[in-house]
């Protein structure tokens, strides 16, 4: 058996939704999106954040120069954009683009709606404000590992998220976005997966890889701290 990731959701966001189902359906908008449509551009009037349903979304970064730097994968399960909601000062932007990977639906909570639902329910501003804790916490984490991880624990630790672990996985993104992605090139992600393989840490089937011995995660720990 094979799958392409896992569900991520927050548990905070859970929990949101089974105390405020009837709230939460009357605010979301579905959107259908096909790959490679542009969500939001950076610097586009902030509206309000997204559930993603189905389907998988690159946030990413755009130089003067026009390369791009993806920040983060979101999968079904993950809210894209959540934070800027507390931002005080309008107007508000995105603060980066987000594009399709694969043709998905989305959930769009709209900013005003949404904020007077957190401002009638304190409990729900509780938990979303530790949603978004939560998620500029995970952007916190993957910049220390980008600056103290090898390329290999770095590509290990993504493959976890992608529940490789388990079981085999197909990359939900091609290595070339990996390599954006994790702070590297396409030729060292390469190298990468060839000695992960060699070194019998991965395994490799129809184009899907699977974990199949477990690295010191201690080690990884202690070498960000």
């Amino acid at each position: 058996m094979t799958k392409t990731l896992s569900v991520q959701t927050s548990d905070h966001w859970a929990e949101i939704q089974r105390e405020f189902p009837n709230e939460l359906s009357s605010i979301g908008i579905p959107k259908r999106i096909s790959k490679g449509q542009v969500v939001f551009g950076e610097r586009d009037p902030y509206d309000g954040f997204f559930e993603i349903v189905s389907g998988i979304f690159k946030v990413y970064s755009l130089s003067h120069e026009g390369k791009e730097a993806i920040l983060k994968v979101f999968y079904p399960g993950e809210l894209i954009a959540s934070h800027p909601i507390f931002q005080p000062q309008e107007p508000c932007f995105y603060p980066a683009f987000c594009e399709a990977l694969k043709d998905g639906e989305l959930l769009y909570y709209p900013k005003r709606e949404f904020t007077s639902f957190l401002f009638d329910n304190t409990r729900a501003l509780y938990l979303f404000s530790a949603v978004t804790i939560q998620h500029l916490n995970y952007f916190r984490k993957k910049l220390v590992e980008n600056l103290h991880l090898s390329v290999k624990d770095r590509i290990l630790n993504f493959l976890r998220e992608c529940g490789a672990s388990q079981e085999f996985i197909t990359l939900p993104i091609t290595k070339n976005q990996l390599a954006s992605l994790i702070g590297t090139t396409p030729e060292s992600v390469s190298r990468a997966f060839r000695s992960l393989l060699d070194e019998s840490i991965l395994e490799e089937k129809n184009s899907t890889y699977r974990i199949i011995r477990r690295i010191d995660q201690n080690r990884l720990m202690n070498s960000l701290l």
